[in-house]
């Protein structure tokens, strides 16, 4: 039987330590509801569903529809987008113009991940109001230190053009509505 000695122990130990400092920190999950809560957030959400079968009916819906399936408790937007704040942050509200840094997730509405700052260790570093519609409005509802869920249609994202990177390869394709999850939201000096 092998019995280790405290040095091989000691050496896995520090070994196992050095493989976790690297990684860049996952997002915050969130509590799982009470299914009396559960029950009422759906409630609300499917009085919010399209009768139109045009692109944005079936946006709108598909979004809806990740809402209710992801126990998501969101709010329709007078624009057009879906947002649930799920901590408010503190201080003043950002503004347009604001130079904001955050950290972010993109996924798909399938919840497949197109872009994620925690797994590249470096936030998003902007100006609010140069970004993609929904987040340029749906930021001006929270503040500083805020966590925030953003469920788009494409019109309010990347829309026909979809997102390309420099390299050609299409990160978002043309008409893909998308979910964001935005945290550590920091004002910066100019």
């Amino acid at each position: 039987m092998f019995n280790p000695s405290p040095m091989y122990r000691m050496l896995v130990a520090l070994l196992a330590l050095l493989c976790t400092c690297g990684r860049a920190p996952e997002p915050t999950q969130d509590a799982e509801r009470p299914a009396e809560v559960r029950g009422t957030i759906e409630e609300r959400l499917i009085t919010e569903l399209s009768p139109s079968d045009d692109l944005a009916g079936r946006q709108r819906n598909a979004i809806i529809n990740r809402a209710i399936d992801r126990n998501y408790d969101v709010y329709a937007a007078p624009e057009g987008y879906f947002y649930e704040v799920l901590d408010t942050g503190q201080y003043s509200a950002l503004v347009e113009g604001d130079i904001v840094s955050v950290h972010y997730v993109g996924t798909f509405l399938d919840g497949t991940e197109f872009d994620n700052s925690f797994r590249r260790g470096t936030p998003l570093r902007f100006r609010l109001g140069d970004l993609i519609p929904a987040w340029n409005m749906a930021l001006q509802r929270v503040r500083p230190g805020a966590r925030l869920r953003i469920l788009t249609p494409s019109s309010l994202a990347y829309g026909a053009d979809g997102l390309v990177a420099p390299n050609g390869d299409t990160l978002v394709p043309a008409h893909t509505p998308l979910e964001f999850l935005i945290e550590e939201i920091t004002i910066l000096e100019e």
